[in-house]
């Protein structure tokens, strides 16, 4: 009876063990060119704009990585920038981190009625006669560079499944891995080398829109294609 017993327990351990076990990648399996071919958020399919479809990484041996994507092509008359640059690692087989450009929120509202503060152009006498957009929305957002780890779902010759689970807002306003043009706008005022989009103005009527998304966590997982290169 006792050796039945722990014949028992040892056949649930050694379930219990191999069910467990994760699969574990190589970092070499990594490299090369993947495009997005689908993003899900919390298990819904998302609608990607033309931009999105077309997002491609680049992942080199040598732990940099260039990210592709047309979502600011139409500036400086059609002669924005479509690449991006970061570095990648992978952490025990099981996760890889991406670099990438995000920005933070970082309107400031008015004591006494929590509306948003802008900054407003004036006329020589003074008069307010409109936003100046390009000044307040680099009041209101701070670029920086951050790493993200992902999850790795699958990984073939030729898939790659990743997951992330992140703040909406932080998915939104970054380039995880092609942002939607409109939520960007043109700084057509930006130095020569410096970037030249920025997240879209905040306002009273989007702010508690956006703050909501910066506190909302949700789940996206993104496949790939692997393409020649």
């Amino acid at each position: 009876m006792k050796t039945g017993y722990r014949f028992f327990i040892l056949i649930f351990l050694l379930v219990v063990i191999f069910s467990c076990k994760k699969d574990t990648y190589v970092e070499s399996s990594v490299s090369g060119l993947w495009q997005q071919v689908s993003v899900t958020e919390d298990g819904t399919p998302m609608t990607l704009t033309p931009e999105q479809e077309t997002c491609r990484i680049l992942i080199e041996a040598n732990g940099a990585c260039r990210y592709y994507n047309q979502s600011f092509k139409k500036y400086n008359s059609g002669s924005g920038p479509t690449v991006f640059y970061g570095t990648w690692s992978m952490l025990d087989g099981k996760w890889i981190n991406f670099t990438t450009d995000k920005w933070q929120f970082i309107p400031t509202l008015t004591s006494d009625s929590n509306k948003v503060v802008l900054t407003y152009k004036k006329d020589a006498s003074n008069k307010i006669i409109g936003i100046d957009t390009l000044t307040s929305v680099q009041r209101q957002w701070s670029q920086y560079h951050i790493q993200s780890r992902f999850t790795i779902l699958q990984l073939t010759a030729n898939e790659m499944e990743i997951r992330l689970k992140t703040f909406e807002g932080e998915k939104k306003y970054a380039f995880i891995f092609a942002p939607v043009p409109s939520d960007f706008i043109e700084l057509k005022s930006a130095a020569a080398g410096k970037a030249n989009y920025i997240p879209k103005l905040v306002t009273n009527q989007n702010y508690w829109t956006i703050r909501k998304e910066f506190q909302t966590l949700k789940t996206y997982v993104f496949k790939f294609r692997k393409e020649a290169y």
